[in-house]
């Protein structure tokens, strides 16, 4: 019995909420969408004058937030092409020491395998030399 009431309880709360979060606001803005659209009609009728002030008025507000933005991303634009240029003249040099590190990295171990390997690669070279003369007829 406690689940049934419970489950009421929350499905009350959440048609409240669905209503207070949902329903409320899109009605809210529709009267005031509605209203406004009454306002004009009763200006425009009686002043034409009015009305023109208004459009000029509702053109610069519209406009001007628009302006304020493209100049933002205008500068950002700018900054993004500015800060490219600087790593485009960095970058290579850096990717240059970076390959030359790498290189003498590479160069260590190669010499170091060599040099660890030299002695089983060198008597194996003079064994075959030898087995070669032998089988040859030489000695």
């Amino acid at each position: 019995m406690r689940s049934t009431n419970k489950n009421e309880g929350s499905k009350e709360k959440s048609q409240k909420e669905h209503f207070l979060q949902i329903y409320l606001p899109i009605t809210t803005f529709v009267l005031l969408v509605i209203i406004v659209a009454v306002l004009v009609i009763i200006i425009s009728g009686t002043n034409i004058q009015s009305v023109q002030q208004w459009a000029n008025i509702s053109v610069v507000l519209l406009i001007v937030p628009s302006l304020f933005i493209s100049l933002i991303m205008l500068a950002i634009f700018i900054l993004v092409i500015l800060v490219q240029a600087k790593l485009l003249k960095w970058l290579p040099i850096h990717f240059a020491n970076f390959y030359v590190f790498i290189m003498k990295i590479a160069i260590f171990i190669m010499n170091g395998s060599n040099k660890i390997v030299s002695p089983v690669i060198n008597s194996k070279s003079k064994f075959f030399a030898l087995k070669s003369i032998w089988k040859k007829g030489r000695i």
